[in-house]
């Protein structure tokens, strides 16, 4: 089979071969980092300050009163960092007054808008108001489909605040997935008030007041850029965000296996349409089944940024979805 049609079988069948085969995945592991612009937050009605910031550690012996009545902090960090709860949450912060801390039940197949479940997230902040000040964590990530095109013009993604009592918080619009492998996924986009929280702060629901990143995999470098292909030591997935092809754009990533003699073959897991962008991004000459990609950040068995190197590989004939076969590396010195 000859490179072109090899290619535009992967293209448009890659979709329904591997949903057909994917397994499904439970999110038990990972982080959502909220970062929020304090400019926006001040600029509402209600004055709004974060004034204290407790992490999974910190928050998992305490009352959400106890944090309300806890000095505010010096200083807040730039962005908070909520913990994935796993399929079981451990005693504290279960049965203290007003926690309702949220086991993660989140369950998907193929695409995580098809999931159903919730994403418990594990941390507090305490924010200021005119009116006084007000607690909010116990957060549980979910996609509701029925969101999506409200007066916050929300991608589906919510935020919802469950001490004390349920209250949707935080819709997630511009939302870019990128899908790590058959069991992890992340994303990024911007944070803005839903409707249950513009109703207690007085606010216009859908005002942005930042942005976020999620990702499932345990240690992962919450500020990665989106659009920044990557090799992670940990899954031997190679994400590639922006793979451009003939005017098109797409996303994929592929599997790593060493073979006999040391060649390194990167199997097709998923690619789908597009809209990312990046300056740098991989290209695909169907003429001679190269794909080029001059920047990729190679993430360590912790997830954190390790070396960035430039790569070549070559489709090989006779596998599908897909094989390449790994041709250059260069570390990229700067």
């Amino acid at each position: 089979m000859n490179i072109k049609s090899n290619l535009k079988r992967v293209v448009l069948l890659s979709g329904l071969v591997l949903t057909s085969n994917a397994t499904a995945g439970a999110v038990t592991t990972g982080e959502f980092v909220l970062d929020f612009d304090e400019a926006s937050l001040g600029n509402l009605g209600a004055q709004v300050v974060n004034v204290n910031w407790f992490d999974s550690v910190a928050s998992a012996d305490k009352t959400p009163q106890e944090m309300r009545e806890t000095p505010a902090a010096d200083s807040v960090p730039d962005s908070f960092a909520f913990k994935v709860f796993g399929a079981s949450i451990p005693t504290p912060p279960v049965g203290l007054q007003e926690r309702a801390p949220q086991v993660s039940t989140f369950k998907y197949e193929g695409d995580p808008t098809m999931g159903a479940g919730i994403i418990g997230l594990s941390g507090f902040h305490v924010i200021s108001t005119l009116a006084g000040g007000m607690s909010i964590g116990d957060y549980g990530l979910s996609y509701d489909a029925s969101r999506i095109g409200n007066a916050a013009n929300s991608s589906g993604w919510l935020i919802t605040n469950y001490h004390a009592f349920s209250l949707k918080s935080f819709d997630l619009t511009n939302v870019e997935m990128t899908i790590i492998d058959n069991e992890n996924f992340s994303m990024t986009g911007d944070v803005v008030i839903a409707d249950g929280l513009a109703l207690m702060l007085s606010a216009e629901e859908g005002t942005d007041v930042g942005d976020f990143s999620f990702t499932t995999v345990v240690g992962a470098d919450p500020v990665l850029d989106g659009s920044i292909a990557n090799y992670s030591y940990t899954t031997n997935i190679l994400t590639l965000p922006v793979l451009m092809s003939n005017g098109r754009t797409y996303a994929a990533s592929f599997e790593a296996n060493v073979l006999e003699g040391n060649k390194v073959a990167l199997d097709l897991k998923n690619i789908s349409s597009s809209s990312v962008m990046a300056v740098k991004h991989a290209m695909f000459d169907k003429e001679t089944g190269i794909i080029t990609m001059p920047l990729i950040m190679m993430l360590d068995n912790t997830g954190t940024r390790g070396n960035k190197v430039t790569a070549t590989m070559k489709l090989e004939d006779g596998y599908f979805p897909a094989r390449f076969i790994l041709k250059t590396i260069d570390v990229i010195t700067e």
